[in-house]
């Protein structure tokens, strides 16, 4: 799927990742070849967010497609089908499979891409969505997303986190998602110094 178009005016921009070009991500993401194709359905709000993950994905998994959602008429967040057959939806609930105990792979793993609110409003709104069997990640550690704050850090990961974590434990054997979690480490850690000059004192 080709980017989204970078926005207009203001500072200069990366076309690649979408970010200002000091905050570039793209010399950090090696490429990762994942047998596992991977469907994001993003809430709208994402599409732009200046810390979203997913552009990580874009730019660093072999398969991967995303797909943006939009308000129909009635204010709900819509998404055309765009699941193959036997795929599976990575989404915690009670009746999800944890993900490493499937005894075969999906032939696609679909992730939701937004807020814990808007993705729920996502599969809410989406009836495939819903439709879909769901499996569940058990982070062993709390999410890594020092930058944005999940309602509960110790469950919920950023969207990259959780498709690397989800990727790792349906093809143990790929040592090429290291990569992933390493540029997103960089973004992170970026982000974080430059907040903290900002806040120094002027002398």
């Amino acid at each position: 799927m080709p980017a989204p178009a970078p926005p207009s005016g203001g500072r200069p921009t990366c076309y690649r990742c979408l970010r200002p070009q000091r905050c570039c991500v793209c010399g950090l993401v090696e490429r990762a070849d994942n047998r596992t194709p991977i469907v994001v359905v993003q809430h709208p709000r994402e599409q732009r967010h200046p810390f979203g993950t997913v552009r990580l994905a874009r730019l660093g998994l072999r398969q991967v497609e995303i797909h943006v959602a939009s308000r129909d008429r009635q204010g709900l967040t819509r998404c055309p089908p765009c699941a193959p057959p036997g795929a599976m939806l990575l989404y915690p609930g009670p009746e999800a499979t944890p993900i490493d105990t499937l005894p075969d792979p999906p032939t696609t793993l679909v992730v939701v891409d937004g807020t814990w609110s808007t993705a729920h409003k996502l599969v809410r709104d989406n009836l495939w969505l819903s439709a879909l069997p769901t499996v569940a990640l058990t982070p062993p550690r709390p999410g890594r997303y020092r930058i944005r704050q999940a309602p509960r850090p110790s469950v919920q990961l950023s969207t990259i986190e959780a498709i690397v974590m989800a990727l790792s434990a349906l093809e143990p054997d790929n040592a090429t998602l290291d990569g992933l979690l390493a540029a997103f480490d960089g973004m992170v850690e970026h982000q974080l110094a430059i907040e903290h000059q900002h806040r120094r004192p002027r002398e």
